[in-house]
């Protein structure tokens, strides 16, 4: 009976230990619904994001792919997230926001129309991976599209040049004939009518946005043919228009970023577009876990665009003018002028 007892003593201890270590097993294991389950790597810490940039147009055009850069690479070191740049190849673009989907990262932020129906396409496959699309329209739930009413401020560029022009005859250089770019002349073209019903507006299209050679020949044929002041819509390719102003003397209108400075004396004022802000706040909405789909639009009322005009010291521009700007600006504003996308036949 002694030696019973002694083993049952032995088989209680046993049990009663494996019961206590089971039970700090579990302690020690995040519950499936706490906040640290599922966020943390296996030394605790927080899951570090990642976000990637992919453009179809190249960085360097001091326009509006350096300027979403430059939001994208402040938003990754504000919020300490892991950053990857793609500048995707023309045919390669489905490829390249696949890969980046395929590699976990948690937004992708891609630029322009160009890249519209690659993350069309490849959204659906991945719901749980957000997507930022850079002025191009998605209905795809996990897409948060950003784009503005460059019309806006387009007319307000188109006020500027019909008010400077002494010929009676403005021009316009587009990248490419799409409604995007179509945004800008439509605008452009309705405010230079709002100031003289009469005068004439050109457009021309480079047909590319990576080329400034052509848009100095363009812009040179303008120039030739009496157009005194052109706005250009064109990225790197516009970069074209201020070479040929450096020969012709005439004036340019600057776009997406502040480009009074490229010609001194020649350049009356830029059309810019916060592309910086749209990106930096993409990132801090993926930092705050708040980045939900749907459309916004951006336009005069919230500042997000705007014309610049030039500084007293770059380009005098009549007092009269300035205020022929601001009047329209707050007329547009208030809904009291509606501005048209498409342009006049």
């Amino acid at each position: 009976m002694k030696t019973k007892r002694i083993w049952f003593t032995a088989l209680l201890l046993v049990l009663l230990t494996s019961m206590f270590l089971t039970a700090c097993g579990k302690g020690n294991s995040p519950d499936a619904n706490s906040p640290a389950a599922g966020s943390s790597n296996s030394g605790g810490e927080q899951k570090k994001l990642r976000a990637a940039f992919i453009t179809p147009q190249k960085l360097g055009d001091k326009g509006p792919v350096d300027m979403a850069y430059s939001g994208f690479e402040m938003g990754g070191k504000d919020f300490g997230i892991e950053m990857q740049t793609v500048e995707a190849n023309k045919g390669e673009y489905e490829e390249s926001v696949r890969a980046m989907a395929q590699q976990g990262y948690d937004l992708i932020i891609a630029l322009f129309p160009d890249l519209l129906d690659a993350v069309e396409r490849v959204a659906p496959d991945f719901p749980d991976t957000k997507f930022g699309m850079i002025i191009g329209e998605s209905q795809q739930p996990n897409v948060i599209s950003v784009l503005s009413k460059e019309q806006e401020g387009s007319f307000l560029a188109g006020v500027l040049a019909a008010s400077m022009s002494a010929t009676n005859k403005i021009g316009f250089l587009g990248g490419v004939d799409a409604p995007q770019i179509n945004r800008f002349y439509a605008g452009y073209q309705q405010g230079a009518k709002a100031v003289k019903p009469d005068i004439q507006v050109t457009p021309v299209y480079v047909g590319d946005f990576e080329d400034p050679t052509k848009g100095k020949e363009l812009s040179l044929l303008l120039n030739q043919q009496g157009h005194d002041v052109i706005y250009q819509a064109a990225a790197k390719s516009g970069l074209g228009l201020f070479d040929a102003v450096k020969e012709t003397g005439k004036y340019a209108i600057g776009v997406d970023v502040n480009q009074n400075d490229l010609v001194p004396g020649k350049v009356l004022g830029s059309m810019v577009i916060h592309y910086d802000q749209w990106v930096y706040q993409l990132m801090q909405q993926l930092k705050e876990g708040t980045l939900k789909g749907g459309i916004t639009w951006h336009d005069l009322k919230d500042g997000m665009i705007g014309l610049e005009t030039a500084t007293p010291d770059q380009v005098q521009i009549p007092d009269d003018v300035l205020k022929k700007i601001e009047d329209y600006k707050q007329k547009i504003i208030s809904g009291e002028i509606k501005v048209n996308d498409v342009p006049e036949k």
